[in-house]
């Protein structure tokens, strides 16, 4: 006699509804799956497990290749020099498929010579500060595994500065020179999870610049278009929560019997036996 077959599980939450069929029943492949007004919140997260996600120093040293083994792609240059110095921005182009990184608060574009006078290993590009904040939040694109950021502090002088990812991990005070000592500062999952969000923090202010990421996952960049790239956004990036976002994932169930990339899971097979 064959075993059930064991329903989906991602995070914990059942995707599989309680009435469906087991693999002997000949109605088996019109089962319907629902999810749980837990498991729709947990799908605008991206299902992230924040106890995997790591800090890797990367001191003064030019970006590496990878971090964590994620391959990083660095923000593209060309995005960024197209914003005059001075102007005031909420996000930050550059990224892999049209991705950006947002940031609150707002902060003027820099460049090393023009705004702010020194970083470290040779980098000559864009940096981004306001002159009086002393923490900063960047919002990372949907599915990122990876994200590295300098740091320098404004005074000519050596201050603790702190990034801290979503799920907590944190770099620590490292002590970063405002001369030409612009420190990097690295995150990566582990298993999968997804970075969304990373503090910077000091004592005075500083600006900040010269990302990589790895991941980054977009509606567009998945491949969907027409109507299914638009549900996606809704579900993925628009930042709905509550009624909102499960009347989109029910919709896009309904629709397509999946999930959108930020929240996919594939069941098992049913077994075979007899």
């Amino acid at each position: 006699m064959s075993a059930p077959w064991p329903p989906s599980n991602l995070n914990g939450v059942i995707l599989i509804d309680a009435a469906s069929r087991g693999p002997g029943d000949p109605n088996m492949k019109s089962r319907r799956i629902s999810l749980a007004l837990s498991a729709l919140a947990l799908a605008a997260a991206s299902f992230t497990a924040n106890a995997d996600i790591l800090f890797q120093n990367l001191g003064t040293s030019a970006p590496p290749a990878s971090i964590g083994g994620h391959a990083v792609t660095p923000f593209d240059q060309a995005a960024q020099a197209a914003i005059a110095n001075g102007t005031y921005v909420s996000s930050i182009p550059g990224g892999p498929n049209g991705s950006s990184v947002g940031i609150s608060p707002t902060a003027g574009k820099r460049s090393i010579g023009s705004g702010w006078a020194t970083w470290s290993h040779g980098y000559t590009g864009a940096v981004y500060t306001d002159y009086e904040s002393t923490q900063v939040t960047l919002t990372l694109p949907a599915g990122t595994e990876a994200f590295y950021v300098y740091v320098e502090p404004d005074p000519f002088d050596i201050f603790a500065i702190t990034a801290t990812s979503n799920s907590g991990a944190t770099s620590g005070g490292i002590m970063v020179n405002g001369s030409a000592g612009a420190n990097g500062y690295a995150f990566y999952s582990t298993a999968g999870e997804s970075i969304t969000s990373i503090t910077i923090s000091s004592s005075v202010d500083f600006a900040f610049g010269e990302f990589g990421i790895s991941g980054g996952t977009t509606c567009a960049s998945s491949g969907y278009t027409g109507t299914q790239l638009t549900w996606c956004q809704n579900i993925c990036e628009k930042g709905y929560t509550g009624a909102t976002l499960s009347t989109w994932i029910r919709r896009w169930l309904g629709r397509w019997h999946d999930l959108p990339y930020c929240a996919n899971t594939t069941p098992p097979p049913p077994p075979q036996g007899g």
